[in-house]
């Protein structure tokens, strides 16, 4: 089967490599555990109120920033590369897992409604910006690992 947006499948291990050290860098540095330098203190902001820098009076920007888009293009590429030994089978779990992401973060951005207000809404809204993209990884990576699992004792 040919999926015309899939990337090559040598992406996947940059991905996974990107995601994981944005990830890990990102929550280090949003829990205090770690201070890196700026690294994109000269990108301007478009919108919004930007941070000042008291030492050098001028605006600058966290690296969560930094940590966000590179966990988004390393899950990107992490999800959407071919496997091995792209099929239907494959496509089909593909498809399963998009929808199955779909209503969990449905039911979930729900429940946040519901049940969140206050300051700690926006920290869950933080969080679920990266929700679909986690959910579909971790959904199609379990089906293909159960999968092959069946498939290892039917044979």
């Amino acid at each position: 089967m040919t999926t015309r947006f899939l990337f090559p499948h040598r992406y996947k291990r940059l991905g996974w490599a990107l995601a994981l050290v944005s990830l890990i860098l990102g929550l280090l540095e949003m829990y205090n555990l770690l201070h890196l330098p700026r690294l994109l203190a000269w990108l301007p902001g478009i919108v919004g109120q930007p941070d000042w820098d008291s030492t050098t009076g001028r605006a600058v920007r966290d690296n969560h920033d930094l940590y966000a888009v590179a966990f988004v293009i390393g899950g990107l590429l992490a999800a959407c590369s071919r496997e091995r030994r792209e099929d239907e089978y494959i496509g089909q779990i593909r498809l399963d897992a998009l929808l199955w992401a779909l209503y969990a973060y449905s039911a979930l951005l729900v429940a946040a409604f519901v049940l969140v207000s206050g300051d700690a809404f926006f920290t869950v809204m933080t969080y679920a910006m990266f929700a679909p993209l986690l959910l579909f990884v971790g959904r199609f990576q379990f089906e293909l690992f159960r999968g092959t699992r069946t498939l290892g004792h039917d044979e």
